[in-house]
């Protein structure tokens, strides 16, 4: 029995598929929500680091060695969140393999792959823009919460209203982030759409031929 195209199959359901492009997918919003849980792990990570590199740079005392550590240091969650990808889908690959994302392929080896490398890329481009994004939409309704810049920082941190701007800025961020991974789909589904048309096009001229 002839098995049917994957790419065929996709376009099918992508036509037949009625969703607002403003409004992120349900893979969008679980890879934010993913992201945003792993962060807590990546800031672990880069401060416990960023202590003890900041510790040698203090007595090294090289303006160089520090602006290099800086520069590493914040573009450092690529790699790990590249590792930690890979790593989950050498598991994948090797436990349930059937639930591998064909894009994906069978993982072997301790370095990541392109696609792990690809998703380290993309969530660092998330973690940034969305932080950009909460910190801005934030800024704007915080004159909601009438502060008081004369009082200091830890007056601020003991009032219930600390916690409503870290809700609302925890929902900036969230939904900023599922809005970018929604750009990704959108843009994967437009490759496979083109991709399929030119395609069937080619294979069209080749009967006519």
């Amino acid at each position: 029995m002839k098995q049917p195209n994957t790419q065929e199959v996709t376009k099918q359901k992508l036509q037949t598929f009625y969703w607002p492009l403003w409004f992120p997918y349900p893979s969008s919003w679980f890879k934010a929500l993913i992201l945003t849980l792993f962060l807590r792990v990546i800031i672990f990570i880069v401060q416990n680091t960023g202590k003890l590199g900041y510790d040698i740079v203090y007595f090294v005392r090289s303006p160089e060695l520090f602006l290099i550590f800086t520069i590493l240091l914040i573009l450092s969650p690529i790699p790990i969140i590249s590792l930690t990808h890979h790593c989950l889908h050498l598991l994948i690959s090797r436990f349930i393999s059937e639930i591998q994302a064909p894009e994906i392929g069978t993982t072997q080896g301790l370095l990541p792959g392109l696609m792990s490398w690809w998703e380290g890329l993309y969530a660092w481009l998330v973690i940034v823009i969305s932080t950009l994004i909460a910190a801005l939409f934030s800024t704007i309704l915080l004159p909601l919460f009438n502060p008081n810049y004369d009082r200091r920082i830890e007056y601020y941190i003991q009032l219930e209203n600390i916690n409503n701007i870290i809700l609302i800025f925890g929902l900036f961020y969230i939904y900023t982030g599922a809005l970018i991974y929604q750009i990704e789909n959108l843009v994967k589904y437009r490759i496979i759409f083109v991709y399929s048309g030119n395609k069937e096009e080619d294979t069209n001229k080749s009967n006519i031929i």
